[in-house]
């Protein structure tokens, strides 16, 4: 079945039902002692929910907030600030990964927990329709053309906005406006102290700017799109203008299944670089990003992470809008063509989608990017102090 059938299929039947399902206003926050967010998937929207997660615990102080996610990302969820407890959710969440039986059994646990109150962070009728089977009394989250029925708070998605203030506006929906919303992760002192030694091995301690580099990403359970990945010869030209230009060392990182891709980079380079590919968990690479001077990458979660930790980024962007899912309210850049298909086509809510054969992210090329990093430097040229890493 064409995606654009299903999805108005599924909207049809769910605003159907959404008339069964009745309305409430926000409950009382002082009644609200167990509260749960469902953010299933995946790591950058995870730490996109980072900013709604710290406005809900400012409006419910005396709740314990528990983080419900799928299995995948139990790690990161613990680097969540505001979190006092992850709940593994198995394959539930994660598109492609989980059925009815997920549902049922989602609900089941959830059930035995005794919420007071669920936010659903998450646009599939499976996952918002999981808290009413658990006998939730309220419920709010985002409805997606009617995708929200079984929720009692439901946001509309009807226009395009940034990921971040669209569940942002959940928060608001329960009366609870965000005091300077941004996103946030807390790598823990063990995974600090692995950061430092990570920098003073590779002597990257002294004065040159150290820029982190991630060419890969754009993969995760449930979803994969090269399309977001910038070519690998444009990074390793960039990395080697920016050795020459500021006197970089330039710190290469990514997951295993990233090696390939990084390895290429860095054989395509004329001047040496760091490989940290496979050896950082996310909580020491968010150690090391909170280290470095920069932060340049693709769409995925390291440059979020780097958002996230306070570092200066520029990312770079082509099936995906930055405008919805750029770096939020960092210091930094996000480059995309006037021309790609995230700038040209029409706002529909659903997936993230590409355009056939999607090649948009070559048209930013390594002059606009080499121009936006330096000027991003020289407004910056440290992160901290000489001596202070």
């Amino acid at each position: 079945m064409p995606a654009l059938v299903r999805t108005l299929l599924v909207g049809t039947a769910g605003r159907a039902l959404g008339e069964l399902f009745p309305r409430r206003t926000a409950p009382d926050w002082t009644r609200v002692r167990k509260l749960l967010v469902i953010k299933p998937a995946a790591h950058g929207d995870i730490i996109f929910a980072s900013a709604a997660i710290a406005a809900l615990k400012q409006g419910y102080p005396h709740a314990e907030l528990t983080l419900a996610v799928s299995k995948w990302f139990t790690e990161l969820a613990g680097g969540v600030p505001g979190v006092d407890r992850v709940l593994d959710l198995g394959s539930f969440g994660t598109p492609g990964r989980y059925g009815p039986l997920h549902v049922w059994r989602a609900a089941r646990r959830l059930r035995a927990e005794r919420f007071d109150l669920a936010v659903v962070l998450d646009r599939s009728p499976k996952v918002a329709v999981a808290p009413w089977l658990a006998g939730i009394r309220d419920r709010a989250g985002i409805d997606s053309g009617g995708r929200g029925f079984a929720l009692t708070v439901r946001v509309p998605w009807d226009r395009p906005v940034h990921e971040v203030e669209l569940m942002l506006d959940v928060v608001r929906a329960l009366g609870i406006e965000p005091h300077l919303p941004r996103l946030a992760y807390a790598p823990s002192e063990e995974h600090q102290r692995y950061a430092d030694r990570l920098l003073q091995e590779w002597d990257l301690t002294g004065a040159a700017p150290v820029v982190v580099v991630h060419p890969g990403g754009a993969s995760n359970p449930g979803m994969v799109m090269p399309s977001k990945r910038w070519p690998v010869l444009r990074f390793a030209e960039l990395a080697d203008r920016l050795v020459e230009a500021v006197g970089a060392r330039v710190v290469v990182v990514g997951h295993g299944a990233d090696a390939p891709v990084a390895r290429q980079m860095r054989l395509s380079m004329k001047h040496p670089s760091v490989d940290l590919v496979g050896q950082t968990i996310i909580g020491q690479l968010a150690g090391l990003l909170q280290r470095a001077d920069l932060y340049i990458g693709n769409d995925s979660l390291p440059l979020h992470l780097a958002v996230a930790v306070g570092t200066p980024v520029v990312g770079i962007f082509g099936p995906t809008n930055p405008a919805i899912n750029g770096p939020y309210r960092a210091e930094g850049a996000a480059l995309v063509a006037p021309t790609a298909c995230s700038q040209t086509r029409e706002f529909v809510p659903g997936p993230i989608s590409a355009c056939a054969g999607c090649t948009c992210i070559e048209m930013v090329g390594v002059d606009r990017a080499v121009e936006a990093v330096l000027g991003l430097m020289s407004a910056k040229t440290s992160k901290t102090p000489e001596g202070s890493r």
